[in-house]
């Protein structure tokens, strides 16, 4: 549920997103340092020739979105990293994720992606400061502790046995 729960929480205000930068009107004609149009892709770059699914341009905040969303897939990995072999596939599938959101979200409001290169950012931020700040030998010394004791039975749970005693 941790990792499912958030983005349940999440997905309706996306969606809401997704609708809402390319048709706010009040984000039209809007620039914020080198876009031009919140509401529209925001190209640094022109190409002689279209990619299909991409375009015939190169969309900077789009492109910062993926590198910080690379950056944070590697640090992510090197921080989970438990000493066993992972699946490849999904090793690949990691770094693969940033890759598609640059093809998919270049063509996309510039406002869009930079809510989500500025997201990736804080995430960062947050887990650099949990990481040194929070002392793993002490956490693990109290969850051993916490192992240690007795578990309570709930009120559920001996009337499930009582039941089973009074079966057999």
């Amino acid at each position: 549920m941790g990792g499912c729960l958030p983005m349940l929480l999440q997905m309706p205000i996306l969606i809401a997103l997704f609708y809402f930068f390319p048709g706010a009107i009040e984000l039209r004609q809007k620039s914020f340092l080198w876009a031009t149009d919140l509401a529209s892709y925001d190209p640094i770059a022109t190409l002689p020739f279209t990619i299909p699914f991409y375009g015939n341009h190169v969309s900077l905040f789009c492109l910062l979105m993926t590198i910080t969303n690379i950056f944070y897939t590697k640090y992510n990995m090197e921080m989970t990293n438990t000493g066993q072999q992972q699946m490849p596939g999904m090793k690949a599938m990691m770094y693969m994720m940033p890759l598609m959101f640059l093809v998919f979200f270049n063509q996309y409001a510039s406002g869009l992606t930079y809510y989500y290169f500025i997201s990736t950012l804080i995430t960062i931020v947050q887990t650099l400061i949990f990481r040194y700040t929070i002392n793993e030998d002490k956490l693990l010394a109290k969850l051993e502790a916490n192992k240690r004791k007795p578990m309570k039975k709930s009120g559920f749970m001996k009337r499930l046995e009582e039941a089973q005693r009074a079966q057999q």
